[in-house]
């Protein structure tokens, strides 16, 4: 059979700072049709199973359905063949999207960034820091936070540490990740030692499958749900214990899911974040894109980013 285009694929890093991890993977999926060129990306999130190697197997089979396909301009019956290849690794789904998103954009003029995402709210930027055991507090040397500091942990940490943390983050509107690592004990310790903080949401304050435990908690914060939701389903069942829901273009596998599920969230009241993994720039440009139709974006973690590069 004659290939349609031309399709490519390769492995690109960031190398950061800061963290642990001293880069993070990412899958560059590019079609060329005709001299048209269209570019995305996507990031494997270890929290969904996801892995590089995983990642760019099915990206192989997406490979093959992208060269042969008839039209891409059919854009909607193309995501619904995708969606039978892939069952659950939403960062190889998110590389194709966008790539193919990027070539409408080309091809035709066609931005389908503003035609899902045509809503225009007033929103507030945060900026993010990682929280991890003996972390790199000179990350703060290089944050300029706006209106919001996002804490995020990424594991637990002792009392001398989340002293410490305190310190540094007196005088800032502290929105806190707990990530669903802290049992609900757990979970408000910490907030009894940052009782003195100005705090003004708490994201996944307890694990998967634990949300209705924060009830007790609902008159005195604000609660966002991340983990916790993956589907339309979830948004339903969330919606009695929440402020929000947060939105990641990666965690759905690109734009169409993603608008799909921020319509049924605002429809029945709650309050969104658009956010992001540390993301391939291409991603994170398309997330940018569309921001303008959240209440928050969660977007700015520049500060853990040397370069990208293969």
């Amino acid at each position: 059979m004659n290939r349609k285009r031309d399709v490519y694929y390769w492995q690109e890093r960031s190398v950061t700072k800061y963290l642990k991890n001293e880069w993070v993977e990412h899958a560059v999926f590019k079609i060329n049709s005709q001299g048209i060129e269209g570019i995305g990306a996507g990031t494997p999130n270890p929290d969904y199973g996801e892995t590089y190697k995983t990642t760019m197997a099915i990206i192989e089979k997406m490979r093959k359905l992208t060269e042969n396909w008839e039209d891409l301009n059919e854009y909607a019956e193309f995501e619904k063949e995708m969606n039978n290849i892939v069952k659950f690794d939403m960062s190889s789904k998110t590389a194709v999207e966008i790539a193919i998103a990027d070539y409408i954009l080309k091809s035709k003029n066609i931005d389908l960034a503003k035609i899902l995402f045509s809503k225009r709210l007033m929103n507030e930027n945060m900026i993010k820091v990682y929280v991890y055991s003996n972390m790199d507090f000179n990350v703060f040397n290089e944050v300029e936070c706006g209106s919001i500091l996002k804490i995020e942990f990424l594991e637990k940490v002792d009392i001398k540490e989340l002293n410490e943390l305190k310190e540094k983050i007196k005088g800032y509107n502290i929105w806190i990740d707990f990530k669903g690592l802290f049992d609900h004990y757990e979970m408000r310790r910490v907030l009894n030692l940052l009782k003195d903080l100005k705090i003004v949401a708490l994201e996944q304050p307890l694990p998967v499958g634990n949300e209705l435990a924060v009830k007790d908690i609902m008159y005195k914060y604000p609660i966002f749900w991340d983990e916790s939701f993956k589907n339309l389903n979830d948004i339903l069942r969330l919606k009695d214990y929440s402020t929000g829901l947060i939105f990641e273009i990666t965690k759905f596998g690109g734009l169409i899911k993603t608008s799909e599920y921020l319509n049924l969230a605002r429809d029945i009241g709650l309050e969104t974040v658009i956010s992001s993994r540390i993301e391939h720039p291409i991603t994170l440009n398309w997330a940018k894109k569309i921001m303008n139709s959240f209440n928050y974006a969660d977007l700015d973690y520049s500060h853990y980013i040397i370069k990208t590069s293969k």
